[in-house]
């Protein structure tokens, strides 16, 4: 995903979620890399540059997962996206291709599927 386009997928995001956005990162799976898009001040200090890295990390690897979900349920077409609910946040991640998108969210389980709707007319 261009750098633009991923600016333009993180104004929506922004636009459409509100204070309830914590961060937004596009990715790279094969070349291992990633640029934040958006990310709010107190979840940016929260994190350091090493749990950065090792978020990303996994999702390389979920994205590895993701073609073994593909292979168990192919009536279901290919996995778009998934949903982590942790006590203090959602993590959305969605795949297309080799672009890996990662949404931060605050507590708000309404968010998931705004934040899916955004990406899914993006991605």
């Amino acid at each position: 995903m261009d750098p633009r386009h991923a600016t333009d997928l993180a104004n929506a995001l922004e636009s459409d979620i509100g204070d309830g956005l914590r961060t937004v990162a596009v990715g790279n799976v094969s070349e291992r890399t990633y640029d934040i898009f958006y990310i709010r001040d107190d979840i940016d200090e929260m994190y350091t540059d090493e749990m950065r890295e090792e978020i990303f990390g996994e999702m390389v690897l979920e994205n590895i997962a993701e073609a073994r979900q593909n292979d168990l349920f192919p009536p279901l077409g290919r996995l778009r996206f998934t949903a982590r609910v942790f006590e203090h946040g959602i993590n959305v991640v969605g795949w297309d291709e080799n672009v890996a998108v990662f949404v931060g969210l605050d507590g708000d389980e309404e968010l998931i599927s705004q934040a899916v709707e955004t990406c899914r007319e993006t991605l």
